[in-house]
């Protein structure tokens, strides 16, 4: 910042990502489906994003709630109340796929707990680098277009999309997945639990001919 250098992004995992292009004002829009994308945490924030896809494809997230501390519940609350519309009108909530097993303490899951309290919510299980991937390519396809943009008030997404990095030195820095650092690996994993959701498509099936 003294020297007026731009940052180094060499190890960015999102490097195509520029603020100029992905951050812009966006609001939601009554006639597009609607969408969240949750990544559960208690110590961790638990995240939620609103997000809506255009005529066009593009994505637009342009709300978020992180907050830590509280349990599944209270942020559940805290959700329905913060939506723009019905949970009847809601395509669907994304979340977490640890979030469908058992809690050790409390003998139930979060996507228990979400769905007693009246919400749609579905997952499915992929890798890390899959997820990647998908939001890379909503970054920047290949014919250079983009299509991901972040209203400026994702304050926490914007700041993970910036910061959201791969290890620099020792053993970490031999593995392809980027550093849990507890802070801005949530926003982003809630981000991919979108795009692996909102594109999958279902099981291959095979036969003979």
């Amino acid at each position: 910042e003294m020297l007026c250098l731009r940052p180094n992004m060499e190890n960015a995992v999102f490097g195509d990502f520029d603020e100029a292009v992905h951050v812009a004002r966006v609001g939601y829009d009554p006639v597009l489906p609607l969408y969240r994308a949750m990544d559960f945490g208690f110590t961790n924030p638990f995240v939620c994003l609103w997000i809506q896809v255009d005529r066009e494809g593009v994505v637009r997230v342009f709300d978020e709630y992180v907050q830590k501390g509280q349990i599944t519940a209270v942020h559940g609350d805290t959700v329905m109340l913060r939506t723009p519309c019905g949970e009847d009108q809601l395509a669907m909530t994304y979340c977490d796929p640890a979030g469908g097993g058992r809690n050790g303490v409390t003998g139930t899951s979060e996507v228990k707990v979400l769905r007693d309290q009246g919400m749609r919510i579905t997952y499915c299980k992929s890798e890390i680098l899959f997820g990647i991937e998908k939001v890379r390519a909503a970054l920047k396809a290949g014919d250079g277009t983009s299509r991901l943009v972040i209203d400026p008030r994702c304050r926490h997404l914007i700041e993970a999309m910036r910061c959201y990095h791969y290890a620099e030195k020792g053993a970490a820095a031999m593995s392809e997945l980027p550093v849990k650092d507890g802070v801005h690996d949530h926003p982003i994993d809630a981000l991919r639990y979108f795009f692996v959701n909102y594109q999958s498509v279902g099981k291959t099936k095979t036969g003979a001919y």
